[in-house]
């Protein structure tokens, strides 16, 4: 497998004060989600090479529910190509109102300025897509997606891609994920809980194996495809500059040799 292809984390969890020296001995990109608007601010100041740090506001947590201000992430999403943790949760303490307000706003605000939207739906899954239905945002990665048979079928015509973790690895889901809209992610500290590789960002390469071997292709092939589907996400939604040098670097060389 070539080394310029490291294993390509779509979503996980990174405390802001690792050192980035800590971050590059991963070995992997990761693409890190932030709970809230101000756990993505104290990443500004951050130069790393490897990390992609999304703009957050989780539907569970509701101090960032609370204290989203709609202003200030206009702002804050000029400065990322991606927007990690967003959506809806059933099992949150914040009023459904509240979170689908937060969610639309958000929505709206993508379709101004697309980004790569990694989206939350636990318990969820129908209203999400509708309001993805209803707004129509472009880069659309629905994580650890539990949907029904006949909404995952509706993602995938509503153009959505999908990450996948070990936690959802052997799920039906699966199967019905088309392989240009598939992704990996280790969601950890959650997602990997009962992986029985590594558990820390980055550390996809038991999914890839599973997954790989799930849907009959070998995992350099997979990993080869994770890389494609994301160049092609990044052109389309032309976010190249906005991501660190090394990483756009990765991206030129996926969409320029695989095929």
């Amino acid at each position: 497998m070539s080394p310029r292809l490291p294993p390509l984390d779509m979503h996980a969890h990174v405390d802001g004060q690792v050192p980035q020296r800590d971050l590059e001995s991963l070995g992997a990109v990761v693409f890190a989600a932030t709970r809230s608007q101000i756990e993505f601010s104290r990443t500004l100041s951050r130069s790393d090479q490897v990390v992609v740090w999304g703009l957050g506001c989780h539907p569970g947590v509701l101090a960032a529910q609370e204290r989203f201000d709609v202003e200030a992430f206009r702002t804050q999403i000029t400065s990322t190509p991606f927007v990690s943790e967003i959506g809806l949760d059933s099992r949150s303490k914040v009023s459904g109102e509240i979170q689908l307000q937060t969610f639309r706003a958000i929505l709206e605000i993508a379709v101004e300025r697309p980004r790569i939207l990694s989206i939350h739906s636990a318990g969820r899954t129908q209203a999400v897509l509708d309001l993805i239905d209803t707004v129509r945002p472009q880069g659309v990665i629905l994580h650890w997606w539990l949907g029904s048979e006949s909404e995952t079928r509706r993602a995938v015509e509503l153009g959505c891609y999908f990450s996948v973790n070990h936690a959802m690895a052997s799920r039906p889901q699966v199967d019905m994920i088309p392989h240009d809209r598939l992704l990996l992610e280790t969601d950890h500290p959650s997602g990997d809980r009962h992986s029985p590789g590594l558990r820390r960002p980055g550390a996809t390469q038991t999914t890839e194996a599973d997954v790989a071997r799930r849907i009959g292709i070998t995992e350099e092939q997979l990993r080869e495809r994770q890389w494609h589907n994301l160049s092609a996400m990044v052109a389309q939604l032309d976010l190249a500059s906005l991501f660190p040098k090394a990483i756009q670097r990765m991206l030129t060389y996926a969409s320029t040799t695989l095929r």
